[in-house]
């Protein structure tokens, strides 16, 4: 058994039911779309089902944007990791401003900041909101000074 379904296992996370949903709230004026992944990641299909609902919220959208993905929720099993890194890059390189990821998760935070790496994304996870939303301007302020 690998070590994040055995630390799951240990704090009975693996045997809960996830719907597996996105939700989405653009904020036009800031150009920042605000996510909460809530999504139970274990085939190469669920990968695919989990970017195919981001593509329809993101065809809507019509332009570059900002995203903040609260990550809690989001659960990427081992053995597809590598291939939603892949998929990720992907999907997200030309329709990205910028990144950031949140959440208290430290099981979500360890296994997303791993497949961000090794897909050569951005793998800063803050703990809060609050702190993403300062990354993001922080990171807004330093692109207008270009």
């Amino acid at each position: 058994m690998l070590e994040i379904d055995r630390a799951r296992e240990i704090f009975n996370l693996g045997s809960f039911a996830m719907a597996n949903t996105v939700t989405f709230d653009y904020d036009r004026a800031s150009k920042i779309l605000f996510v909460e992944d809530n999504w139970d990641i274990k085939t190469k299909q669920d990968v695919d089902e989990f970017f195919a609902e981001y593509a329809r919220k993101i065809d809507a959208i019509g332009e570059k944007f900002w995203m903040i993905a609260h990550i809690d929720n989001l659960v990427i099993h081992a053995e597809v990791a590598e291939y939603y890194g892949e998929v990720a890059r992907k999907a997200t390189t030309d329709l990205l401003l910028g990144l950031v990821r949140w959440g208290e998760d430290s099981i979500a935070r360890m296994t997303l900041r791993t497949t961000a790496m090794k897909a050569k994304m951005p793998h800063t996870i803050y703990s809060t909101r609050d702190e993403a939303v300062r990354s993001i301007e922080k990171m807004k302020a330093e692109q207008s000074k270009k």
